[in-house]
């Protein structure tokens, strides 16, 4: 499982080290090694082990063999996908074309997202993640859609019924 987020440098040579947390979660694959996509959805990298590769190819393979969304799908995924080996430093080297796609200039983050993680621009990730926090923000004030999200009837009841909790959620000073 990958989560958390963290800043590391790509240096010169395209190199960067993957978060320690990030290499135990692959402990148990057959390489020593990573998987990167430049994501078709914006620029980034979309990251894993073995497991993220295989259910690519099991969503993909669920697709009827000619149908063109399939056809799109192997070639974006699994036409692009690379296995980046890590070095004795538990680092790995970044495809040129992968640096430009994710405007990584120095600095990226890397994002857990679970069973698969992101690498970012890490000022493009932090921009992005404000624009996160407002739009979850803005779902969260709405006692039905903070129901939806798993809030619970009780989460609902309390954002619809807190004035200071909708204040808090709209940022406005206590």
């Amino acid at each position: 499982m990958f989560l958390s987020t963290s800043e590391h440098t790509a240096d010169a040579k395209n190199r960067v080290s993957v978060p320690a947390s990030y290499r135990e979660a692959l402990r148990n694959d057959p390489y020593d090694a990573i998987y990167v996509l430049p994501h078709f959805d914006g620029p980034y990298l979309e990251c894993g082990g073995e497991q993220f590769v295989q259910q690519y190819r099991m969503d993909i393979a669920n697709l009827p063999r000619y149908d063109p969304l399939r056809k799109d799908l192997e070639v974006a995924i699994l036409g692009s996908i690379r296995r980046l080996d890590f070095d004795s430093t538990g680092r790995v080297t970044l495809p040129k074309e992968f640096i430009t796609h994710a405007g990584i200039e120095g600095r990226c983050a890397f994002v857990g997202c679970d069973s698969h993680f992101q690498i970012w621009n890490a000022q493009t990730h932090a921009d992005r993640l404000g624009n996160i926090r407002g739009r979850l923000a803005a779902r969260l004030a709405d006692p039905a859609e903070a129901e939806r999200m798993g809030g619970g009837a009780d989460l609902g009841s309390l954002l619809r019924d807190s004035e200071s909790l909708q204040a808090l959620l709209k940022g406005e000073k206590l």
